[in-house]
């Protein structure tokens, strides 16, 4: 699994079509990495924000009432320390 995450990455990263730079620039802001502006795009954060992006699609299994109530939850226990 982890093979295929690094390969796509690196055919992401390789990718000269503009639909691919719009996708980079969307993984590195979710990596919420720091580059330096002479380097604007790293493979380490593009697998960062490949996860990221992964872990969001997991969402999509709960229904708007399900995410509504985990948020009232978490909500509880945020409330002690907000």
């Amino acid at each position: 699994m982890s093979s295929m995450a690094c390969v796509t990455v690196w055919e992401i990263a390789a990718a000269k079509t503009q639909e691919a730079a719009e996708l980079r620039d969307f993984l590195m802001k979710l990596s919420g990495r720091q580059v330096k502006r002479s380097k604007p795009v790293t493979h380490p954060a593009l697998l960062a924000g490949f996860w990221v992006w992964l872990s969001m699609l997991e969402v999509e299994a709960y229904s708007p009432e399900e995410l509504a109530a985990l948020n009232t939850t978490a909500m509880q226990f945020l409330g002690k320390y907000v």
